[in-house]
């Protein structure tokens, strides 16, 4: 069963060399965003070599770890899967010409066929192909490609340099003489998940989310984009009744920023989603993916479900832009509540100087410039109705070298209190914390979850508390699908009673799913043809639960 229609079954689915550079600018520009000069010089010698290296001996490969490049995000999934390659390893290779004779500038590895790929490319001709381990040596041979297509990436094809939709469909094995053999990778054991792309279901310990990871994606995005390259994480198996909250960090941030957050969260009603990318980027191409994944609901369609998206510092930059892509045409996930936690609306004057002294100039840094396109265009719509935008400030400046009294340390307050921002939020609120630990504050932690305790769930109270309570603990055999196994273990005794009239159906989807387990509408999907299996062959269970529904029904409460 796809995702949409799963969810439809349960809702509507400190250098001071001045002769080399200028200390201030740069000072101001390092302190403003926490890096240390080691950092700074570090990976500015990083990129020196890049431009060596293309200079001597141009590649593709080498020409996306350049900063300021052309690079595009590349979206897709394989199709037409035959059923023999279900649980086969899979790769995803993109060839070019450009510089070299089909160079392999990328390459995606998954071990579930049907999952979203990702792909991190210059600009340029390419071929991709899909290799499939059909022997199972642990190898990709040219002889077990799978799947080929072309693709040109440029501006004009896409001009917001996403490359979306880029499906590849399946057929039988054939040899690919110039293609490349490759290895199977040493795969770091993850989470298997039916739902989203391998390796996507992470706890927050993980060594993806670590600072030298995080930092990476300051100032070597394409390196990053090797350890991330869905930029989605979860940390746990989708369940459709829980609200989810997206999590943005900022520039050098991580995921696990918001650990804290987190911890305090009611699991039985939200789902943490996190929005992990490489944060030098640029903020455009950034926003525009962000719109793709959780708002345009064609990766994750969530139907009616609210989703609470929660941004720290420049993550609601890239949040704010995001909403600006919104179309309002049907089936677009809504964000009910958006709690950006101090961020630079008006930009950072320090990245101004950055962009003019910096050895190295993120492309992150000029969308930071307050004179910039970024930031003038960032307010050109105005937020849609339904988003309830609170703007959370940080004011404490505890620095020894202050950049301004009026600042959390490193966003000014001006920046965070930009008069366009608040005048389209709903509430502005201020917390006695510095830049980084208001993440932490519990006053603003309380009054977050308090913001998103005002967000409306699809599914009634009533419904909530048999959702939570869960399914039913058996061991189906093989002749049940691995989704009807996971739905009868999470929400078994929800859809028998569903199904049985103790509750009503919330939406026509639902509707549907009891008319055919009710034998009005024939079965056309493994999923309803299990559950109708189910019904019959654990009849004593299914009675049991419906017992003991129906008996909580008509006890009185006790006074």
């Amino acid at each position: 069963m796809r995702l949409s229609e799963y969810r439809s079954l349960l809702q509507s689915n400190h250098f001071n060399g001045s002769a080399l550079i200028k200390v201030s600018a740069i000072t101001i520009v390092a302190l403003s965003f926490m890096l240390t000069s080691c950092t700074y010089l570090k990976y500015s010698s990083i990129q020196a070599e890049y431009t060596r290296l293309q200079n001597a001996d141009p590649s593709q490969v080498n020409l996306k770890h350049m900063l300021g490049q052309e690079v595009f995000f590349v979206l897709g999934k394989p199709v037409g899967i035959p059923v023999s390659y279900l649980d086969l390893p899979m790769a995803i290779a993109a060839y070019s010409s450009e510089f070299k004779e089909n160079e392999r500038v990328d390459t995606m590895f998954f071990k579930k066929a049907g999952t979203h790929y990702g792909l991190n490319l210059p600009g340029g001709v390419y071929t991709l192909l899909v290799y499939a381990d059909i022997n199972n040596d642990q190898m990709f041979h040219k002889s077990e490609v799978v799947g080929k297509r072309d693709l040109v990436l440029n501006t004009t094809n896409f001009p917001e340099k996403i490359a979306k939709n880029i499906d590849l469909d399946l057929g039988r094995g054939s040899l690919v003489v110039w293609a490349e053999n490759i290895s199977m990778p040493d795969v770091v054991k993850t989470k298997k998940s039916l739902f989203y792309p391998e390796g996507t279901i992470r706890r927050l310990e993980d060594p993806i989310f670590d600072e030298r990871i995080s930092t990476m994606g300051m100032y070597d995005p394409a390196s990053f984009m090797k350890y991330a390259p869905t930029m989605f994480y979860a940390l746990e198996e989708d369940v459709a009744h829980k609200i989810p909250v997206v999590f943005v960090h900022g520039i050098g941030g991580s995921s696990r920023s918001f650990r804290r957050i987190i911890e305090r969260m009611d699991g039985d009603r939200y789902r943490p989603w996190f929005f992990y990318y490489p944060s030098g980027g640029d903020l455009d191409q950034l926003a525009s993916f962000f719109y793709s994944l959780f708002l345009s609901g064609d990766v994750i369609p969530l139907g009616e479900m609210p989703v609470i998206v929660v941004a720290h510092s420049m993550g609601g930059l890239v949040v704010r832009e995001a909403l600006n892509r919104y179309q309002g045409k049907a089936g677009e996930n809504k964000v009910k509540l958006f709690v950006s936690i101090a961020t630079p609306f008006g930009g950072h004057p320090a990245a101004t100087s950055g962009e003019e002294h910096g050895l190295i100039v993120l492309p992150a840094w000029k969308d930071l410039n307050p004179n910039n396109r970024f930031v003038k265009e960032l307010y050109r719509k105005p937020l849609p109705s339904f988003i309830n935008h609170q703007l959370f400030y940080a004011y404490r400046n505890s620095s020894t070298l202050k950049l301004s009294e009026n600042s959390d340390g490193v966003v000014p307050l001006f920046s965070q209190l930009h008069p366009e921002a608040q005048r389209q939020s709903r509430d502005q609120f201020g917390y006695n914390s510095s830049h980084v630990d208001i993440v932490e504050d519990v006053t603003m932690i309380d009054h977050l979850l308090e913001s998103m305790a005002a967000v409306e769930n699809i599914f009634p109270d009533s419904h909530m508390k048999i959702l939570v309570d869960g399914g039913f603990d058996v061991e189906l055999g093989d002749d049940y699908s691995p989704l009807s196994q996971y739905l009868v273990a999470y929400a078994g005794r929800y859809i028998v009673l569903l199904v049985n009239g103790i509750i009503e159906p919330i939406n026509p989807q639902q509707e549907h799913f009891i008319h055919v387990v009710q034998g009005k509408i024939s079965a056309t999907r493994d999923v309803e043809r299990d559950f109708i299996q189910f019904m019959g062959e654990y009849s004593a269970l299914v009675e049991r639960a419906i017992k003991g529904q129906t008996n909580k029904l008509s006890t009185p409460l006790v006074q």
